[in-house]
C-alpha cells in the first residue's frame, strides 16, 4: 500500500537527520536504490518501523511511501 508521507506520524525526535549515522546510512540507500522495505504503522497512522526511512523521506521530500499496516493481529499490505 502507497500512502502520503504527511499522514504518518513517528514519536522520534524532529532533529533527527544529517550526521547521524544511520539516517546517512539509510538516506544513501533511498537515494540509491529508492524505499525497498515498508513501513509497518498502526491503524493510528503511528510509525511502528521505519522512522528513519520515513525522516528520509521527508528530507528527500518524497510524498508517498510504501506501508504496511499492523491491526493488531495481523497486516494489511
Amino acid at each position: 500500500m502507497i500512502i502520503p508521507v504527511c499522514l504518518i506520524q513517528s514519536e522520534w525526535p524532529p532533529t533527527l537527520g544529517r550526521g547521524d549515522p544511520k539516517f546517512d546510512e539509510v538516506l544513501e540507500s533511498v537515494q540509491e536504490h529508492g524505499i525497498l522495505q515498508p513501513l509497518t504503522i498502526n491503524l493510528k497512522w503511528h510509525v511502528l518501523d521505519g522512522n528513519h526511512r520515513l525522516a528520509v523521506a521527508k528530507f528527500l521530500k518524497i510524498e508517498e511511501v510504501p506501508v504496511r499496516v499492523w491491526t493488531g493481529n495481523q497486516f494489511i499490505e
